[in-house]
């Protein structure tokens, strides 16, 4: 067994759908062994090398940190030794004092200046799950601090960050950001960030090999020279997209509502060749200066083609086949408030007569067995939500469905709590910001 842990992003079910995903296409003999609502755990069915990790986290737009599991402890046991009323068991304590997985992480220690931090990451929200994860990450510090010393390290400290959640305040945070683990150098050997990772009924004590880089991405999103932040759609979502859609390096993807090219970007970062469209000449020239920037950025020739024309008439536009399709369609109206049922019902209808003319467009030149991932709007009306009928929407198409989370890569023996359970074989997965007017599903599709 050959597992490996992913921290998931705010949306948990496309994040390990995402992974899965990912593996899969890879020919990976991979499954879904225990997750919780923060992270995942993959048997991955074999080592794998540096590049190979490199490679899986640059592609994943849903997962921020892969690390190698090295150690397991029952739930039992952490809950007996940290209980979030009271205090710990002492013969507990005493087995988590030890340290046993230390030895993996540093093999050698002698003389060594160390800097190292526990990041943790509950079940669910971290409340009402019979942990004291506060108490437990700074136990965890200090015991791991003292095995250091008293191993013979010239020097040990931890980092901590236990501040509230910059994204839900009152939510419990006891991780370390990617930001301070790359400002204090935590993945350069010997220094290290530990994961601990719980599940129903597991502890699981990782190391972390690689993180999702915020800050360049943060750079490259602010600095390229063309932004139109009310259509672009965010880079991790467009990572996501690509992977679902089966896009690999040097496979040539299509964007047929490429805007400012965002999408486009994200391809060429992974070595693909990129083809978009659009109808309005404004976002096709801000998409060339944004791909020409990033070529000149990464130092390296980028392969793309951006046409303006309207992507009804794909076929006409386009002369090659094409390996992948991902884009993020028209979504509809921007709602200054809810709009009634019947308003947003002759919106979304309109939308699915587009939907359905491209993709009849896209099977045209989508190589056989290709996928196209798309989002839909979900649109929250003062009657409900009013969403696309899918069956219409693919009618004459010559396109099918492709399902995710895949039954047999899940083990079935999982999660009993029901902010856990995966209902597998899904047609499409929410991806939805509270509060939007107009929200989001992704639906992948193959030929």
């Amino acid at each position: 067994m050959t597992e490996y842990a992913f921290v998931l992003g705010s949306n948990w079910l496309l994040s390990i759908a995402e992974l899965l995903t990912y593996v899969q296409d890879r020919g990976y003999k991979a499954s879904l062994v225990n997750h919780s609502r923060n992270a995942a755990i993959l048997d991955i069915g074999q080592d794998l090398d540096f590049d190979q990790i490199v490679d899986m986290q640059s592609a994943l737009g849903g997962c921020f940190k892969t690390a190698k599991v090295i150690w397991r402890y029952p739930m039992e046991a952490v809950a007996q030794a940290y209980p979030d009323r009271g205090g710990g068991n002492k013969k507990a304590l005493r087995d988590f004092s030890q340290v046993p997985w230390a030895k993996q992480v540093w093999p050698r220690v002698r003389g060594y200046r160390i800097k190292f931090g526990v990041s943790t990451y509950p079940v669910v929200s971290g409340k009402g799950e019979g942990v004291n994860y506060r108490r437990f990450t700074r136990g965890m510090d200090d015991y791991t601090k003292k095995r250091l010393l008293e191993s013979g390290a010239k020097r040990a400290d931890y980092i901590v960050y236990d501040k509230p959640d910059r994204r839900v305040a009152d939510r419990l945070n006891v991780a370390l950001w990617p930001k301070v683990i790359a400002s204090n150098n935590l993945l350069s050997p010997p220094n290290a960030e530990i994961l601990a990772i719980f599940t129903e009924k597991t502890l699981y004590m990782a190391k972390t090999l690689i993180i999702y880089d915020s800050m360049l991405q943060r750079y490259r999103d602010e600095s390229r020279p063309f932004v139109s932040a009310e259509i672009s759609t965010s880079p991790k979502v467009c990572r996501t997209l690509l992977t679902l859609s089966g896009a690999r390096p040097g496979d040539k993807v299509l964007d047929p509502f490429c805007g400012t090219g965002t999408l486009l970007m994200e391809a060429a970062i992974q070595g693909m060749k990129c083809i978009g469209v659009d109808i309005d000449g404004n976002q096709v020239q801000g998409a060339k200066s944004n791909l020409k920037w990033l070529g000149r950025d990464l130092g390296q020739h980028l392969d793309f083609s951006i046409f303006r024309g309207d992507s009804r008439q794909l076929s006409s536009i386009i002369n090659t086949t094409v390996d992948a399709v991902a884009f993020e369609p028209q979504l509809g109206p921007l709602y200054a408030k809810k709009p009634g049922r019947e308003e947003a019902e002759e919106s979304v209808s309109e939308l699915t007569v587009l939907y359905r003319d491209v993709l009849t467009e896209v099977a045209k030149i989508l190589r056989p067995n290709g996928r196209v991932a798309m989002t839909l709007p979900v649109v929250n009306t003062r009657d409900g939500q009013v969403t696309v009928d899918t069956r219409k929407m693919l009618v004459g198409t010559g396109l099918g469905i492709y399902r995710l989370l895949p039954e047999k890569m899940i083990r079935r023996d999982q999660a009993v709590d029901d902010q856990l359970k995966i209902r597998p074989e899904r047609e499409q997965l929410p991806e939805r910001k509270m509060g939007q007017k107009v929200q989001r599903s992704i639906i992948v599709l193959e030929k």
